[in-house]
């Protein structure tokens, strides 16, 4: 075989030309700091690069997440504080109004606070967070959730509707209550009925918000308590239900000739539930006990504000503000306890993001060092060979440069 001069020129060439490739590769490697530039450098390490950088975005959104809905939450949480602070307010001016020394003036004036109050309760529940849009607003964020329509009218424009944020692989949280939940629904009375007198009353006998003594016993049912004057001329009173019929006194008794004696601040007991009338109230006076039901935060300070601006003329009408007062207390506790009831749940849901954040973070940690392990280039190794690989570039090149000097004419003399 015969080995031509073109033919060493053509492989010193090539030799240098690898050498050169070897060279960009391992700058290339160290100008990116990684140790895989191509799947074909490492397969196998290719594939778990991959798998461990979706994992790591993943991580990272869940902890974005995260944070985004425990900004929302704290705005929540500070905001229903603000809801609580204004009760507060609300509920000092209630017992202050009912201070019996108090003018139709006095009382107005109070109203006049009540209405700010209501007011800047309006405002809390229209509140937004930093990307503009409304807290309790269910799903309708860019929808003003509250809108007032007349003095003692304010409508809900939300949804039901609750943002779930991804925080993990297996948890959603809800960033988030509804205007209807916070502000909307919450029960009226004490929680299982509330009580009222009869506009029509002409006496002056003030209704306790009463109990339920026996859950067992209770029954939910429209009751009627009615004064009359009985068979022994005092003024007596009988209770009947809408549905269960003549309760006090019992059947088959009169329930006229036959009931009991009034007795100023006695309990009246039945079904479970009990009651008691101070007072004076008239023959022919009626009170209701009806079952709870839900009833809008703004129109229990509405209505209060209402009831104190009536001017009051006469004993009749002073009891009926007194019982529209009591009846407003008893709510504003009620709006209260499920205030806290809203803490209570929007700081579980803190504690949960923060311990699902500890968890994502110590995650992506040792995501971030395994990948760091498969993908990140030994620098120290990298710059020895990148010294190997000048050198042996250098000698193939002195190399080529002899060889491409050699002809037969140095060795003729």
């Amino acid at each position: 075989m015969r080995i031509s001069t073109s033919l060493f020129q053509q492989r010193g060439l090539n030799g240098i030309l690898d050498q050169q490739a070897g060279l960009v590769d391992i700058q290339s490697k160290i100008a990116s700091g990684r140790r895989i530039s191509s799947p074909s450098d490492d397969p196998s390490g290719s594939v778990q690069i991959i798998r461990l950088s979706q994992a790591k975005s993943v991580t990272e959104q869940y902890i974005r997440n995260s944070d985004s809905a425990l900004n929302r939450l704290q705005l929540e949480e500070n905001t229903v504080k603000g809801v609580e602070d204004t009760l507060v307010r609300v509920r000092e001016l209630a017992i202050q109004s009912a201070n019996s020394i108090l003018s139709n003036q006095d009382r107005k004036a109070i109203a006049a606070e009540l209405r700010q109050q209501l007011q800047g309760l309006l405002g809390l529940a229209n509140t937004q967070d930093a990307s503009q849009e409304y807290l309790f607003a269910g799903n309708q964020v860019s929808t003003r959730p509250f809108t007032q329509l007349a003095a003692s009218n304010i409508v809900y424009n939300g949804d039901q509707g609750q943002r779930a944020i991804q925080i993990s692989s297996g948890q959603q949280i809800n960033d988030s209550d509804t205007g209807l939940a916070v502000f909307m629904d919450i029960v009226n009375g004490n929680g299982s009925f509330f009580v009222e007198d009869s506009p029509a009353n002409s006496g002056a006998g003030i209704i306790d918000p009463g109990q339920v003594f026996d859950a067992s016993a209770y029954v939910a049912d429209d009751y009627t308590i009615s004064f009359v004057t009985n068979a022994s001329g005092n003024l007596g009173y009988n209770v009947v239900g809408a549905a269960g019929g003549q309760l006090i006194p019992p059947l088959p008794q009169d329930p006229i000739l036959n009931a009991p004696d009034y007795e100023d601040g006695a309990a009246i007991r039945f079904n479970g539930l009990e009651t008691k009338i101070e007072g004076n109230p008239a023959s022919g006076d009626l009170f209701n006990i009806r079952p709870s039901v839900k009833q809008d935060l703004f129109s229990t300070i509405a209505d209060l504000a209402t009831a104190l601006e009536t001017v009051v003329q006469d004993p009749s009408q002073r009891t009926k503000m007194q019982n529209k007062i009591s009846a407003s207390i008893v709510d504003l506790d009620r709006a209260m306890n499920k205030m806290s009831e809203i803490r209570s749940n929007i700081g579980a849901r803190l504690n949960l993001i923060e311990d699902r954040t500890a968890t994502n973070e110590s995650f992506l940690l040792d995501i971030t060092a395994t990948l760091s392990d498969v993908q990140d280039l030994d620098i120290i190794s990298a710059a020895s060979e990148l010294q190997q690989r000048l050198s042996s570039l250098e000698a193939s090149q002195a190399a080529f440069v002899r060889i491409q000097g050699l002809t037969l004419f140095n060795f003729i003399r």
